[in-house]
């Protein structure tokens, strides 16, 4: 009877298994119904951050065209952050440079402008915009009449002007000049090496009045700059053997210089010795010059004027004692005076201080 009863009790537990089990498969379960509900949230909140990325290729040529608007202004940073790491002056514009050049990028008539101005090498230097052209400008020592242009063969050749004639070739560059027999006579030790070390970033170089300027391809930065001021010294120092200018066209201006030292004032209208004299003693001191009313005769070789009586005197005949007093001997070349050899010389016996 025990063996049935726990048969029993064993099938009525596992029926009673079955049964709930399968009506938890009918009836939907409170748990899963929230994490399916979520899932699809959370899918909604994912799905924002991948559209960014979808919309950027068609918001891309928008940044460009910011790039290409602040170009200019980040030169102009990097131009006044090099001006304070050399302790250069950093300034937008000089109305005194525009006038300066009119060759190479200056032949568009730009107005300078980002204008870093300093000294290298003993010369004075500027680094500026020239409409849209990064130049670098060196002074030299005086100013000359014959202009010397240099090109990089490799850049775009550009239109010179009807004066300039191909003189010769350095390197990569292809000089012009005003006066070809100038430039060839130019060209020593100094020139050769400022162009062999001259950037790649340099496509011209020429030399203008009292300069010498270097203009460079878009994208320089300042390692260029500075690489460009050595060469650009030597140039400018080899420049000083150019003819120079006519000093008639040549004005010196002394207005704006320091004084020296103080100038007397010009003298007045009238001031003379009578003015002195009718004065009074107030003035000084001062003696009266006064010319006679007849010049002196004084003596003069204009004429011939014979002044006193010279007697004629014959040669030898005046009563003067004979230097050698009857010493002398007859010589065939002429009356001499012995000398005694046999005690040879005296001058090395003188004693010490003597």
């Amino acid at each position: 009877m025990s063996t049935i009863a726990f048969a029993l009790a064993a099938f009525a537990a596992g029926a009673a298994a079955l049964l709930w089990r399968f009506d938890a498969r009918q009836r939907p379960r409170p748990e899963r119904e929230p994490v399916a509900e979520r899932e699809p949230e959370a899918e909604v909140e994912l799905q924002p951050p991948p559209q960014p990325p979808e919309e950027q290729p068609a918001s891309a040529p928008a940044p460009e065209r910011r790039h290409g608007l602040t170009l200019p202004l980040a030169l102009r940073r990097e131009r006044r952050a090099w001006a304070e790491e050399k302790g250069f002056e950093f300034s937008r514009s000089d109305d005194w440079l525009n006038d300066e050049w009119s060759r190479g990028a200056a032949a568009g008539g730009a107005a300078a402008k980002d204008i870093v101005s300093g000294q290298a090498y003993g010369h004075e230097m500027l680094l500026m915009d020239l409409g849209g052209v990064n130049v670098m400008a060196v002074r030299r020592g005086a100013a000359s009449d014959v202009v010397i242009d240099a090109r990089r063969i490799s850049a775009p050749e550009e239109e010179s002007s009807a004066d300039l004639i191909e003189a010769l070739t350095l390197g990569e560059f292809r000089v012009l000049a005003t006066d070809t027999g100038v430039a060839q006579r130019l060209v020593d030790e100094r020139v050769t090496t400022a162009f062999e070390v001259m950037p790649e970033v340099v496509t011209a170089v020429w030399m203008e009045s009292d300069w010498v300027l270097a203009q460079t391809a878009r994208g320089s930065h300042s390692a260029d700059w500075e690489a460009m001021l050595a060469p650009l010294s030597l140039l400018a120092d080899a420049a000083r053997a150019l003819p120079p200018r006519g000093v008639a066209a040549q004005v010196l201006q002394l207005d704006d210089l320091d004084p020296t030292r103080q100038m007397p004032e010009p003298p007045q209208p009238g001031f003379g010795v009578l003015e002195l004299v009718g004065d009074g003693p107030e003035l000084g001191d001062r003696p009266l010059v006064q010319r006679p009313e007849e010049p002196l005769d004084m003596p003069s070789r204009r004429q011939p004027v014979a002044r006193g009586v010279v007697e004629p005197r014959g040669v030898g005949a005046d009563e003067v004692a004979p230097i050698a007093d009857g010493s002398h001997v007859d010589h065939p070349r002429g009356v001499q005076m012995p000398r005694d050899l046999r005690r040879g010389s005296s001058i090395f016996d003188d004693e010490p201080g003597a």
